[in-house]
């Protein structure tokens, strides 16, 4: 095993109980902005699948070249998307409420896996909260 999954599967460990708990509160969901040949969103993605994936998280990827972003195949093209085509900087992850009818937490940018899975992991609790 090396580093990386090492990492993943203990942030996957960590993450998915807590992001669970955020999930009760049915109407959490995450956009995740960035392009195929970004390398911050590379590795954001497979952090971001970690976490979301277990805990039934919805996820909707919306790629500045339409392109997949691995893990997730499925994506938008984020040039015609209402919100995802402002977005200049990449990754920027977004928490959506569908109780509030908006986007209630921005993560833009990717420092390290920890930080990273941290910071969603706030702001998706946080949007629970609200929601709640």
């Amino acid at each position: 095993m090396n580093r990386r999954s090492f990492l993943l599967s203990s942030l996957c460990a960590t993450g998915a109980p807590a992001l669970a708990a955020a999930q009760e509160t049915p109407g959490v969901g995450v956009i995740f902005i960035g392009a195929s040949w970004c390398t911050f969103c590379k590795s954001a993605a497979p952090v971001l699948a970690a976490m979301t994936q277990p805990a039934g998280i919805p996820v909707l990827v919306a790629s500045h070249d339409a392109r997949p972003i691995p893990p997730f195949a499925e994506v938008t093209d984020a040039r015609t998307h209402p919100v995802a085509a402002q977005i200049t900087e990449f990754p920027t992850t977004l928490i959506y409420s569908r109780a509030a009818g908006n986007i209630t937490g921005q993560i833009t940018g990717f420092r390290n896996a920890r930080h990273y899975a941290q910071s969603v992991r706030a702001a998706v609790l946080a949007a629970a909260r609200r929601t709640g």
